[in-house]
């Protein structure tokens, strides 16, 4: 997580590159921060820009039994 509280994530099943800017609680968001990098983890997200590609994270589901939300991995530095 950058000073700005972004992240950029590598959206595990395509490969997609996502940036994360908005999180639906502060403990949500300390939680994303403390993960080491290259951690994946199913997480939902929802658009937090029309035109962008930022979105916002709703939720991080740490059951491994759910893997139909979006499992994320932070970018390397």
């Amino acid at each position: 997580m950058n000073d700005h509280e972004t992240m950029t994530v590598e959206v595990e099943t395509t490969n997609e590159t996502r940036h994360l800017v908005e999180y639906a609680t502060p403990d949500l968001r300390r939680t994303l921060e403390a993960l080491p990098s290259g951690t994946t983890i199913p997480v939902t997200l929802s658009r937090a820009g029309a035109r962008s590609n930022v979105w916002r994270v709703d939720a991080l589901h740490n059951d491994p039994a759910i893997r139909t939300a979006n499992p994320v991995a932070p970018t390397p530095n």
